[in-house]
């Protein structure tokens, strides 16, 4: 339980690395977020992703994902498709690193923030924390690969395509 009082300051400049690191955790766990849900969206065969006309089913169905958990995209991904327990597990324990960098990290690890070797010690943490979550960030891309393959799309003419609009400055 962090203890730290009204009284006690903290100096920003001295807790920054570990509130940028915590910054890109967020980001992470966001793609992850994002990336579970593409996996869903393909996975669901009521939608035909070459049809325009379901542009608009398929984007709501996108936003409301988008209000979804980490935890409950995971519930959701769970059902919709038979995953093993190694992937399970990477999912979990990604989910477990957000979960206590979002809900108990300053509870655990505040007063750490009061000496150097306590920043030091809760930036490791928080490094340790978000590695996971970046690496089942990049564990999830063969699996969506698989899923585009099996829904026709080639990873390629995709990234040709959004290079493409980029550079045509389409929104």
């Amino acid at each position: 339980m962090c203890a730290i009082s009204k009284d006690m300051r903290i100096d920003k400049k001295d807790i920054k690395p570990i509130t940028d690191i915590l910054g890109y955790a967020v980001l992470d766990s966001q793609k992850l977020e994002y990336s579970i849900a593409y996996m869903m969206l393909l996975a669901d065969n009521e939608f035909d992703l070459t049809d325009k006309q379901q542009d608009e089913k398929i984007d709501d169905y996108m936003l409301n994902l988008s209000k979804k958990t980490l935890g409950g995209l995971i519930s959701q991904l769970k059902k919709l498709i038979e995953v093993n327990d190694r992937f399970a597990e990477r999912l979990e324990e990604a989910l477990d690193a957000r979960n206590y960098l979002i809900h108990r990290f300053i509870n655990q690890e505040g007063e750490k923030f009061l000496t150097i070797k306590g920043r030091e010690e809760a930036l490791q943490i928080v490094k340790e924390k978000r590695e996971i979550l970046y690496q089942c960030y990049f564990f999830l891309d063969p699996f969506i690969q698989k899923l585009m393959e099996l829904r026709g799309f080639s990873h390629g003419a995709i990234t040709k395509e959004l290079l493409e609009k980029y550079e045509r400055g389409d929104k």
